[in-house]
Parts: C-alpha cells; sequence; structure tokens
C-alpha cells in the first residue's frame, strides 16, 4: 500500500513514476530526462503503553548484516505514514540512522511531501553533477 500512496504523492508533484520491482529499488520517477530511483518504507502508527503513538521506519537493510541506504542502490527513500497516507523524502545519502521513529505531528505539515522531495532532487542533483 506504501507504494501506491507514494506513487500518488509523486504524481501530484508532476513528475511521472512507476512501479520497478527490484532488491533495493520499488518505484522510478522521473521528470524532462531525469530518472530518480525510490525505495518506499512503510508504518503503520505504533501505539505503546508507555510512549506516544509513532512511526518506526527501517532505513537499514539485509538480514544478518545491515548497512544503511547508498546512492548506488537508490536515489531517494520515502518514508510512508500509511495512516495519515503522507509521504517524507530523504535523499538515500542523507540517511544516517538505522531505524527512525517520528511522531504523528511529523507528517501533519501542509507542504511536506513538495518541500522534501525538491530537497532530496536537490541535493541528488548536486551529487550527479559535482
Amino acid at each position: 500500500m506504501g507504494e501506491y500512496i507514494t506513487s500518488a504523492a509523486i504524481l501530484e508533484l508532476g513528475y511521472r513514476v512507476s512501479a520497478a520491482q527490484q532488491d533495493s529499488v520499488d518505484l522510478v520517477a522521473w521528470f524532462e530526462g531525469d530518472f530518480f530511483r525510490v525505495q518506499v518504507k512503510s508504518a503503520h502508527l505504533r501505539k505503546q503503553k508507555d510512549h506516544r503513538p509513532c512511526y518506526q521506519f527501517q532505513n537499514a537493510a539485509g538480514r544478518m548484516k545491515k548497512t544503511l541506504p547508498t546512492l548506488e542502490k537508490f536515489d531517494i527513500l520515502a518514508h510512508c505514514a500509511i495512516d495519515q497516507r503522507r509521504v517524507h523524502f530523504t535523499a538515500a545519502c542523507c540517511v544516517n540512522q538505522y531505524t527512525q521513529r517520528r511522531p504523528i505531528s511529523w507528517f501533519d505539515k501542509p507542504d511536506i511531501e513538495c518541500d522534501s522531495w525538491h530537497r532530496a532532487v536537490q541535493i541528488i542533483m548536486e551529487t550527479r553533477n559535482g
């Protein structure tokens, strides 16, 4: 379900998107000849006894040895809050935690999808162009 929510968010931003069934890539987004490989991490709201409800995303990959995302694997990591149907995008090279917890309010920001997408794309383009 997270891939569909993320696809809709990317389409609303004016990009084209397609599903890509590969190991590290869930979606491919493109606009005017620029392509971006997207990995989607989805989470439902976790309700814990002693803590406030939050979303917990597993950023790392690998069964035995966990590794952080790199630009060799994909370009953009999408955190999809399924319950709120909202997405936050991060350039893969900026991810430095194996797991991330986000409060409900993190996804309440009205422009979170647009702002985070454009920031991630900017970082990727700067990396590609040197």
